[in-house]
């Protein structure tokens, strides 16, 4: 499902962003670091809404957690960018969304140089 012109604007200044992308019958869920700093996913929240009615919630959490995302960590370094999930089998008209709950690390501490 394609945003709206808004909605990828707004992601253009984010440093996760969370995308849902249709593969034939299944939804592929993805995120992608974009900032300079390195981000920790917590939690994505996955909504399916069904065309039929009802609507099915999922809280994906990074392994070793119960309903673990593919990727196997919960830092996502700068230009990372990974599938976290695939719901399979979806029904023609279901709408699928995902939001990612993150923490952007950005304290540095650095040294003086040191010539060697």
């Amino acid at each position: 499902m394609t945003c709206n012109a808004c909605e990828v604007s707004f992601q253009g200044t984010q440093s996760l962003v969370v995308n849902v992308v249709k593969s034939g019958t299944s939804a592929v869920v993805s995120a992608t670091s974009q900032g300079k700093n390195i981000v920790m996913i917590r939690r994505v929240i996955l909504c399916a809404s069904y065309p039929g009615g009802g609507q099915s919630l999922w809280f994906l959490r990074p392994p070793p957690d119960p309903i673990t995302w593919m990727y196997p960590s919960a830092y996502f370094e700068p230009v990372i960018g990974a599938t976290l999930y695939v719901l399979n089998g979806l029904p023609a008209g279901t709408v699928v969304q995902a939001q990612a709950e993150y923490i952007e690390i950005d304290g540095r501490s650095r040294s003086c140089p040191q010539i060697m």
